[in-house]
């Protein structure tokens, strides 16, 4: 299966790298082994000359082409509700609800969230065609903040912008137990777990991965409710920080919350919210800040622990 023709401009600060590094890092949800096919296909032309996946570039060209896509995986847009928190020609930022998949991947049976969007608006075509205008993720369990793109000119910008960590975002997370400081920072490299592919974990090989928190409440000594900004967005970076520093999340067993640590309390999920992004507009230059308040789950739990700690 093979998508649509796009086309990419190199820029002059991508001088000198390789095109398929340099694709790599624009379709980053684009598996090695599809971009390796598209070379081999003579997918990836310059002027009409299909392209060498060793090619470097001088800067300033445009790259046309088409990737090979996986052949089990269909995109369909389906209709579902909406909390849109903001939207122009460019973009469009959701307030994602816990449980739903942002985007369809091996496994995926359910509407994704790209799907429901796609139900409302037209989403960017560069990237991945199966993921759509998706510039960042969120964990099926976690809620809260997502931007999507509207535009190519959007998608290329915000892509960027993610890279060189001009995007800021914020989170609200419960976990187990108590700190002796007030706020911290978290700075351990993640990579991908050799044994279980689905997980990651800290590993001095990994890429870095910097955390910072601050306590906006105790609960005793069993919980604390924090905030917590990431300065990198490394694939469950929250949810392994704060396992790594024996604070798993409330409900997150996959990191090491144990279901028996508390009797009083059940969490629905893993207890994380994106509570607000902060950027400049890719198109526009204007200061985008959008909140998203603690869903109704989040914040019952919030009440519960009130109540009992």
């Amino acid at each position: 299966m093979v998508g649509d023709e796009q086309t990419i401009v190199a820029q002059n600060s991508d001088k000198g790298k390789r095109i398929d590094k340099f694709l790599s890092e624009i379709f980053q949800d684009v598996s090695r082994t599809q971009l390796k096919k598209s070379f081999d296909e003579g997918l990836v032309l310059i002027k009409g000359v299909s392209m060498s996946a060793k090619y470097v570039l001088g800067g300033q060209e445009s790259i046309t082409l088409r990737l090979i896509l996986p052949d089990d995986i269909t995109l369909n847009p389906a209709s579902m509700p909406l909390d849109i928190l903001f939207e122009d020609e460019d973009i469009i930022i959701v307030n994602k609800p816990a449980g739903i998949v942002v985007h369809v991947g091996n496994g995926t049976s359910t509407p994704t969230l790209v799907e429901g969007i796609l139900s409302h608006c037209k989403l960017s075509g560069s990237g991945n065609p199966l993921r759509p205008g998706v510039v960042h993720r969120l964990d099926r369990d976690t809620s809260g903040t997502i931007i999507f793109t509207k535009t190519d000119r959007a998608y290329l910008q915000l892509i960027k912008m993610f890279a060189t960590r001009k995007i800021k975002k914020t989170y609200q997370t419960i976990v187990c137990g108590t700190f002796t400081k007030n706020f911290g920072e978290i700075s351990l490299p993640i990579q991908r777990n050799r044994f279980v592919r689905t997980k990651m974990a800290v590993s001095v090989s990994g890429k870095e991965a910097i955390t910072r928190w601050h306590i906006l409440k105790f609960f005793g000594q069993q919980f604390t409710h924090l905030q917590v900004n990431i300065l990198t967005g490394r694939t469950h970076q929250i949810r392994v920080h704060m396992a790594a520093m024996r604070h798993p999340i409330l409900g997150d067993t996959t990191y090491g919350y144990d279901k028996n640590f508390s009797k009083l309390v059940t969490p629905p999920r893993v207890m994380l919210h994106a509570s607000e992004v902060v950027f400049d507009h890719p198109c526009t230059g204007e200061t985008i800040s959008i909140k998203a308040q603690l869903p109704l789950d989040f914040v019952q739990v919030l009440q519960l622990l009130s109540e009992n700690f």
